[in-house]
């Protein structure tokens, strides 16, 4: 008789903008709580700037919340190789996401900002950092 497979741990965060116009959740598995969930501190210029501590998720992790914008609403910006799209809300500023526009690369994966969350103990997080500043796509 084989053992059942073991199911991982998982969690939904909620999560908005400053001024709530978008507002959603996340799941994550294994969640931010979990040693073995690291969240990306990437040293690239925009991750830099707007502070971003990100984690990659399937698509159809985030759910929109009813009354919310939808994603559609988000303005976008991108950069060097514009191979990602970095998505902010266009009234507070507020940095959710970013969203491969090439379809090899990370494809039906979102990156999330996880600093948008709503009670999440930053200090608490397994932070993996990545040299981003470093990265060049052309090679």
């Amino acid at each position: 008789m084989s053992a059942a497979p073991e199911v991982q741990a998982s969690e939904t965060y909620t999560a908005s903008c400053q001024c709530n116009k978008f507002r959603y959740t996340v799941k994550l598995s294994p969640p931010l709580t979990d040693p073995t969930c690291q969240v990306v501190e990437c040293n690239c210029s925009i991750c830099t700037r707007n502070g971003y501590l990100l984690v990659y998720v399937p698509d159809d992790s985030i759910t929109w919340d009813k009354d919310s914008a939808s994603s559609d609403d988000f303005s976008k910006y991108s950069f060097a190789t514009h191979k990602v799209q970095h998505w902010f809300c266009p009234t507070c500023g507020t940095s959710c996401f970013a969203k491969s526009v090439d379809p090899s690369f990370f494809a039906g994966m979102t990156i999330v900002n996880v600093r948008p969350f709503h009670h999440v103990h930053l200090k608490g997080l397994t932070l993996k950092p990545m040299d981003g500043r470093s990265y060049n796509a052309e090679t």
